[in-house]
C-alpha cells in the first residue's frame, strides 16, 4: 500500500471535497509538485453525494488545466466509517476534551482519529484552518502541540490531546482568505471555488442556513451561497425572531397564570402552547 511506503515526496491527505482541504491538495499539486494521496471517510455527514461530486469536478478541472499535475493526485482511498474498528482509549479521550474544552470540537475528529490509528498511515494532514470570525477551540488546543513544522510534537500518553498524534495540520495558521489570496497568487482559485460546504444541502444547493453556511457568510464567502438560499435564510431569520419572541410571551404566560397547567385552561393561550 502506497501510503506505508514512508515515501516523504507522497502526501498523505484527508479529503473532503471542502475549502481547506482542497486547497491543500491543489497547493500540494500545482505548488509544490508532490504526489498527493487521498482518503476520503464516509458516512459522517449527510453531504457525502456532494462532497463526492465536487471531488469528481475538481479532479476533472485540473485535469483540463494540465494532465500531468492530475497524474500527481492517486486515487481517492474511500472508507466507510462502519469500518473503522471502535477504539475505547480513543472515544474515552475524545469525550473527556469535550467535557473541558470552552466550546465542542466536531465528532468527525474522533472518527479520523480511530482511522489513522487503526490504517497506520504515516503523518496524515488533517486541515484545520485558524477561523477569523469563528471559535478557534481546536486551533488554540492543537497550537500548544504542534512543533515549527505544524507536526505534533511527542505527547504523553495519558494526555486526551494525543488523539491528534497521528496528523499534521499544514493549514493551522492559514484562515480561509489567506487561503483565497494564495490560490489567486497561484491561479487555482477558480478550481478551488469548486468545493462544497454545506452540511444540510436543500435541494442540491447549499442551504443558507446551516453552521458552515452561516460561517460562509461571517467569513465573506456568502456570494458563494445561491440567491435563492439566501432568501430561504432571511425568512429563516425572521422565522427565529418571531418564534423567540412568542417563547417570551409563553414564559411570562406561564409565570402570570401560575404555571403551565393553568396557561393551558387559557382558550386564547391555546393557539400559542399548541405550538411549542
Amino acid at each position: 500500500m502506497i501510503w506505508l511506503s514512508g515515501d516523504k515526496t507522497i502526501v498523505n491527505l484527508l479529503w473532503s471535497g471542502g475549502w481547506d482541504s482542497t486547497f491543500r491538495l491543489l497547493y500540494i499539486v500545482f505548488v509544490e509538485k508532490r504526489y498527493v494521496q487521498p482518503f476520503y471517510i464516509v458516512g459522517i455527514g449527510s453531504s457525502t453525494p456532494h462532497e463526492l461530486r465536487a471531488m469528481h469536478v475538481i479532479r476533472e478541472e485540473i485535469a483540463k488545466r494540465d494532465p500531468q499535475l492530475a497524474d500527481l493526485i492517486k486515487p481517492t482511498i474511500i472508507v466507510s466509517a462502519h469500518d473503522i474498528k471502535p477504539d475505547p482509549d480513543i472515544t474515552a479521550k475524545f469525550n473527556r476534551l469535550m467535557e473541558r474544552l470552552p466550546a465542542p470540537i466536531g465528532p468527525q475528529y474522533e472518527v479520523f482519529a480511530r482511522f489513522a490509528k487503526q490504517w497506520k498511515i504515516p503523518n496524515l494532514e488533517l486541515c484545520v484552518e485558524f477561523g477569523e470570525r469563528s471559535p478557534n477551540t481546536l486551533v488554540n488546543l492543537l497550537s500548544r502541540y504542534v512543533n515549527n513544522n505544524l507536526q505534533m510534537k511527542q505527547i504523553e500518553e495519558n494526555d486526551d490531546a494525543s488523539i491528534f498524534s497521528f496528523f499534521s495540520f499544514p493549514l493551522l495558521k492559514l484562515s480561509k482568505n489567506d487561503m483565497k489570496r494564495i490560490a489567486a497568487e497561484n491561479g487555482f482559485l477558480d478550481i478551488l471555488e469548486k468545493t462544497w460546504f454545506c452540511r444540510k444541502p436543500w435541494r442540491n444547493r447549499p442551504c443558507g442556513i446551516c453552521v458552515s453556511c452561516n460561517l460562509a457568510i461571517k467569513e465573506g464567502f456568502g456570494y458563494r451561497i445561491p440567491r435563492i438560499s439566501r432568501l430561504r435564510r432571511k425568512i429563516w431569520l425572521a422565522y427565529s425572531v418571531i418564534i423567540k419572541y412568542l417563547v417570551k410571551i409563553k414564559r411570562k404566560a406561564t409565570q402570570l397564570y401560575g404555571g403551565t397547567k393553568n396557561v393551558k385552561n387559557k382558550c386564547w393561550l391555546d393557539w400559542l402552547w399548541q405550538g411549542f
